[in-house]
């Protein structure tokens, strides 16, 4: 259950209104969203996504037709937020400070990869090893918000 995956958690975030791409999958408050490729409209985030948008700030229910969705953005580079760790390892504390990762799904952070520079680790709060069944969970910043999109 996705619900509540990722939660804003310091900083300032404001809440905007996105269009959602056609047929993108049912959508639970706490779900990260990105940009699509056409610069246009977001989606579920996956473990490719150049560019996060930010969290599903409500629930969406899957449709083939365009929709909208607010979701809450960070105003810069130092909101934080909480999010859970379903991939990788993590350190409870300052351990992992500062390493760049990645999204595994819009569920969950990837922290063993780090091929897109989505997000920067901040702390760990609850810890967990690679390959765990156990999810970790920490603090985490958006390395990629949309005020550094050149690609589109």
């Amino acid at each position: 259950m996705a619900q509540n995956s990722f939660i804003p958690s310091k900083g300032k975030w404001l809440i905007k209104e996105h269009t959602f791409a056609a047929s993108v999958a049912a959508t639970e408050k706490g779900d990260m969203i990105q940009v699509t490729a056409s610069g246009i409209t977001v989606a579920l985030g996956t473990s490719t996504a150049t560019a996060i948008i930010g969290i599903a700030a409500e629930d969406s229910a899957l449709t083939t037709a365009t929709r909208t969705i607010r979701v809450f953005e960070p105003t810069s580079k130092m909101c934080e937020f909480i999010g859970q760790v379903t991939d990788g390892a993590i350190a409870a504390g300052f351990t992992d400070s500062n390493r760049p990762c990645d999204l595994e799904d819009h569920e969950g952070i990837d922290t063993d990869t780090d091929s897109e520079h989505s997000f920067t680790i901040v702390r760990g709060l609850v810890a967990t090893a690679d390959g765990s069944s156990t999810a970790g969970k920490g603090v985490f910043r958006i390395a990629q918000t949309m005020d550094n999109l050149s690609s589109f």
